[in-house]
């Protein structure tokens, strides 16, 4: 707030401003977030226990107020996640994931497993530009490893696949929400994004396509 240029680079969405934590509630928020990562990492306390007791020793600590946890969840994401999940588990029950699994196999039969893989991954791409990444990854999930099953493979391959591809969404501006924040107060347009993001993408695409079948092997 102290820099003279701020209004030139930063935009106010609204007058809600966070209360500025002292050094000690700084040190207990990094230390402990950073042990809960570490404590995970090294299989000593499983990563959701470890985030809910960090959780408890910030609202004990008065770091975190249950006002502003409560204004902060994300319950729209909880929703949309819950949704795609929902959906996700009819296309698995259905039979609609095994069917697309099919019809990826025919259609991919004469580029083999690695021509499934990519279907995948381009699945997966197109999802996220047009919804969020939690609910691209939802949907295309239950296709991903059907069509691992069916070609006989090891689903992992298709799985990182399925979770970079959810991550991929640089073209279009309305399947992550950043982008939307910054799309009218920054005055962009459709063709802002696809000119910087299309490049993005396809260096990414290459690099996941080239990358994840080394990593994790058919």
């Amino acid at each position: 707030m102290q820099h003279r240029n701020i209004d030139r680079n930063f935009h106010i969405l609204g007058n809600l401003q966070r209360p500025k934590l002292s050094s000690r509630q700084s040190l207990l928020a990094f230390a402990g977030f950073g042990g809960v990562i570490a404590m995970a990492a090294l299989k000593v306390l499983p990563l959701l226990n470890g985030l809910l007791i960090l959780l408890a020793a910030l609202l004990l600590s008065r770091t975190l107020t249950v006002s502003e946890l409560r204004r902060r969840f994300p319950f729209e994401l909880m929703i949309v996640i819950g949704s795609a999940l929902t959906v996700a588990k009819a296309l698995e029950s259905s039979g609609a994931a095994q069917l697309v699994a099919d019809g990826m196999r025919a259609l991919f039969s004469g580029y083999g497993v690695l021509g499934a893989f990519v279907g995948v991954y381009f699945i997966t791409l197109l999802l996220t530009e047009t919804v969020t990444n939690n609910a691209a990854a939802a949907l295309a999930f239950p296709i991903g490893l059907s069509t691992a099953q069916a070609f006989g493979a090891d689903p992992m391959p298709f799985i990182m696949a399925v979770a970079f591809g959810a991550s991929a969404c640089f073209i279009v501006p309305f399947g992550y929400q950043t982008h939307l924040m910054v799309y009218s107060p920054g005055r962009y347009r459709m063709t802002d994004y696809i000119k910087a993001g299309l490049p993005v993408s396809v260096l990414y695409s290459v690099g996941v396509i080239i990358l994840v079948p080394l990593v994790f092997p058919f």
